[in-house]
C-alpha cells in the first residue's frame, strides 16, 4: 500500500511538472507568433512609409527636399505660363503695330477723300446765285463728308487705342520678366539649401531677406497674370475690330464715293441738257428780236401821219419787242449760269487727291502769308533788333580799317 501511494504521488507530480512545461512551451510559441506577426506588420507599415526607418535629421532632409522640388515646380510652372504669355504679347505687338498701320492709312484715304469733298463743296459755293441751291449733289456731298469725319473720330480712337496697348504690352512684358527672374532666383536659392545642414534651413541670408515671401510672389503673380490675360484679350478685341472696321469703312467710303459721282455725273447730264435747250431757244430769240427789229424799223419808216391804228399797232408792236429784249436777256442771263455751273462741276469732276491736296497747301500758304503782312503792318512778329553800344563806324574795327586804308 505505500509502495502504491508513492507511485500515485510520483506520477501526479510528473503530469504536474509535465503539464508546466507544455503550458509554457505553448505559451513560448504563442508570444513568438505573435513577436513574428508584430515584426511582420511593422515591417509592412514601414515598406508603406519610406520615411519611418530613416532617423529625424534625413527625415527632415527628405521633408525639405520635396518641399523644395515641389516650390520649383510651381515656380517652373508659372515661369513657362509667362514665358508663353511673352511669346502672345510679342506676337501682339507685332499685329497692333500691323492694325495701327492698316488703320493709319484708311485714315490718310479718307483724308484725301475728306480734302476732295472740301475742294469740291467751295468750288460749288462760287457758283451763281441762280444756281446756289440744295440738289442732289450738294446732299451726297453734305453725306460724305459727315460719313468721313465719323470714320475719322473712330480710326484716331483705334489708333491711339492701339498705342495704348502697345505700351501696356511693353510695361507688362518688363513685369512678367522681373517675376521670372525672381522665381529663377528663389529657385536657385532653395535647391542651394538642400546642402546645408538642417539645423541652418531655417535661417535666412541677407540675399533671401530681399527676395519677396511665398505668398506676397503668388499673390502678384496672380495679379500679374490676370492683367496680362486681360490686356491680350484687349489686344484680340482691338485686331478682330480693326480688320472689321478697314474692310467695312472701306466698303463704305467707296460707296459714298460712288453715289457721290453718279450724283456729280447726274447734275452734269441736267445741266448739259438744259444748257443745250437754253443756247437753242437763245438763238431764236436773238434772231427773232434782230427781225422784229429790223421789220419795226421799216414799217415806222413807211407809217403815214395820219394812220393812228398802224401807229397804235406798231407802238404795241414795239412793246412787245422790249418784253422780248428783256426775255431775251433773262434767258442769255440763266444760260451764262448754266454755262458756269456746269464749269465748276466739270472742274469738281477733275478734282483729285493730288489737286485737293495742292489747293489745301495753296490756301494754307496763302493764309500764313497774309497773317505774316499782318503782322508786319501792325509791327508784331518784328525782331527787335538790338541797338550798337558805340555810334556808326565808331567801332575800333573800323577805324583800324580806316587807318589802313589811309596809310601810304
Amino acid at each position: 500500500m505505500p509502495d502504491a501511494a508513492l507511485d500515485e504521488e510520483d506520477e501526479l507530480n510528473f503530469q504536474k511538472w509535465s503539464g508546466t512545461s507544455e503550458r509554457r512551451l505553448k505559451m513560448a510559441k504563442a508570444m513568438i507568433r505573435d513577436i513574428s506577426v508584430s515584426l511582420r506588420e511593422n515591417q509592412r507599415l514601414e515598406s508603406l512609409d519610406a520615411d519611418a526607418g530613416l532617423d529625424q535629421v534625413i527625415r527632415e532632409q527628405k521633408q525639405k527636399k520635396e518641399r523644395v522640388y515641389t516650390s520649383c515646380r510651381e515656380h517652373q510652372n508659372v515661369i513657362d505660363t509667362s514665358y508663353s504669355c511673352l511669346q502672345d504679347m510679342a506676337r501682339a505687338s507685332k499685329q497692333t503695330v500691323d492694325s495701327i498701320t492698316q488703320l493709319t492709312h484708311q485714315r490718310y484715304r479718307g483724308t484725301a477723300n475728306i480734302q476732295i469733298n472740301d475742294v469740291r463743296q467751295e468750288l460749288r459755293s462760287k457758283r451763281p446765285p441762280s444756281e446756289l441751291f440744295k440738289d442732289i449733289l450738294d446732299e451726297a456731298l453734305e453725306a460724305e463728308q459727315t460719313l468721313l469725319q465719323k470714320q475719322r473720330e473712330v480710326l484716331l480712337s483705334m489708333e491711339e487705342e492701339g498705342k495704348q496697348i502697345i505700351q501696356e504690352l511693353d510695361d507688362k512684358r518688363s513685369v512678367l520678366t522681373g517675376n521670372s527672374g525672381v522665381r529663377r532666383v528663389k529657385m536657385s536659392h532653395d535647391i542651394s539649401s538642400l546642402n546645408q545642414k538642417v539645423q541652418a534651413l531655417n535661417q535666412k541670408t541677407n540675399e533671401d531677406s530681399n527676395l519677396p515671401d511665398d505668398s506676397q510672389l503668388s499673390e502678384d503673380t496672380k495679379q500679374m497674370l490676370d492683367a496680362t490675360f486681360d490686356l491680350l484679350h484687349r489686344y484680340r478685341t482691338h485686331r478682330g475690330k480693326t480688320l472689321r472696321i478697314v474692310e467695312k469703312f472701306a466698303m463704305e467710303r467707296d460707296g459714298a464715293k460712288t453715289r457721290t459721282e453718279s450724283a456729280l455725273t447726274k447734275r452734269m447730264e441736267q445741266l448739259t441738257q438744259r444748257k443745250t435747250e437754253l443756247e437753242s431757244q437763245l438763238r431764236e430769240l436773238r434772231s427773232t428780236v434782230t427781225k422784229a427789229e429790223r421789220e419795226l424799223d421799216s414799217s415806222y419808216r413807211k407809217l403815214a401821219p395820219d394812220d393812228t391804228s398802224k401807229k397804235e399797232k406798231l407802238a404795241a408792236d414795239s412793246e412787245l419787242l422790249s418784253k422780248l429784249r428783256r426775255m431775251r436777256d433773262k434767258v442769255d442771263e440763266d444760260f451764262r449760269a448754266k454755262c458756269t455751273a456746269l464749269e465748276i462741276d466739270s472742274t469738281c469732276k477733275r478734282v483729285n487727291a493730288a489737286k485737293a491736296g495742292e489747293a489745301k497747301l495753296k490756301k494754307e500758304t496763302n493764309m500764313l502769308r497774309m497773317k505774316s503782312a499782318s503782322n508786319l503792318r501792325s509791327g508784331h512778329g518784328r525782331s527787335e533788333l538790338q541797338r550798337p553800344e558805340s555810334a556808326p563806324g565808331a567801332s575800333r574795327s573800323l577805324k583800324a580799317g580806316a587807318a589802313a586804308g589811309l596809310a601810304p
